[in-house]
């Protein structure tokens, strides 16, 4: 059912009618050199942007490789580099992903391993096996 969402978001925000709050991250594939596209939820915190995900995304091993993207919402693209934060820095953005993004707290708990009534706390405690990434921009 998820593959089928992410379809919709994609073909949605890919012809310019932004889908709900995720955005497109668009990166090389490490294996292919293809560009590979997903929708992603961002984590606003202090001023700054993240995205977090389970370790075993493959989104995630293509950001790892590449070290730099898009993220798009509706037609506008914005060039992005990424850096992964730190186990110690990461449970407060999934605190505030957990605040943040409510429609998506279910599949994410399941992702992050936090438990199926997961809150705050079980997202912020689940820090060592998730990955977040800082979103910087040359602006």
């Amino acid at each position: 059912m998820l593959k089928y969402g992410n379809f919709a978001v994609k073909l949605l925000n890919g012809i310019g009618i932004p889908a709900g709050p995720p955005r497109i991250l668009t990166v090389r594939g490490r294996v292919s050199g293809q560009r590979r596209s997903t929708p992603v939820s961002i984590v606003n915190l202090n001023g700054s942007r993240y995205l977090v995900a389970g370790q075993r995304m493959e989104w995630v091993k293509n950001v790892r490789a590449a070290g730099k993207g898009e993220i798009k919402k509706g037609r506008k693209p914005e060039e992005v580099t990424f850096v992964e934060l730190p186990e110690n820095e990461r449970g407060q953005i999934l605190r505030a992903y957990w605040h943040q993004h409510s429609q998506g707290r279910k599949v994410a708990a399941r992702i992050f391993e936090a438990g199926e009534n997961a809150g705050p706390d079980d997202f912020e405690a689940a820090a060592p096996r998730c990955v977040v990434f800082k979103i910087e921009t040359d602006h």
